[in-house]
């Protein structure tokens, strides 16, 4: 079961392109999009409702094998890795892998109990323009080098026991929540 968690402010086709990328090439059963209700690393200022975000997502996931949730919500968990704890509790026969892209894998070393994100599930970073470089050569690709996994075992990544990532290579989709919340403001527009 593929992972990825965000503010999804907006959800855009790119939070659905690396979802259907992670479903195909990590061999998953589904993809859950995490939609938090809040991010303790940005502002929440401009931060739309989680009933709207999650409705946004759900017309953009639009995928059989997507499926878009609040469980952080209902969780009442914070940061990732009480998520993730949270989660291999309740769950405790599915196999997770935490879906990032290179933009989160320069900052997790930012986020609390980072190495326990690590240490819980695989990680799939995937490419973001100007990030994917740094993410390669950061503090977390560092310290977890030795559980790098080619990307051609990408499909085996589910079985694997933790610490093990990998980076997926593929064509970045443009969208961008940050350029649709400057050309939109708080009306995003249809998905």
């Amino acid at each position: 079961m593929g992972l990825l968690g965000g503010s999804f402010n907006p959800a855009h086709q790119g939070h659905r392109h690396i979802s259907v990328e992670a479903w195909k090439r990590l061999q998953l059963h589904e993809v859950w999009w995490l939609v938090t209700p809040g991010n303790p690393l940005k502002e929440g200022s401009d931060v739309a409702p989680l009933a709207e975000r999650c409705a946004r997502a759900e017309a953009v996931a639009a995928h059989g094998r997507i499926r878009v949730t609040d469980l952080e919500r209902r969780l009442g968990t914070v940061h990732t890795a009480d998520t993730l704890a949270a989660l291999q509790r309740r769950f405790r026969d599915v196999r997770f892998v935490w879906l990032m892209g290179a933009d989160n894998m320069v900052q997790i070393p930012r986020w609390r109990r980072w190495r326990r994100v690590f240490e819980r599930v695989p990680v799939a970073v995937f490419p973001r323009p100007s990030y994917s470089f740094r993410a390669a050569l950061g503090k977390a690709a560092q310290v977890y080098g030795h559980a790098r996994v080619p990307e051609s075992r990408a499909g085996k990544l589910a079985g694997m026991r933790p610490p093990a990532w990998t980076f997926l290579h593929f064509r970045p989709h443009p969208a961008s929540a940050t350029r649709i919340r400057a050309r939109h403001g708080g009306d995003w527009g249809s998905p």
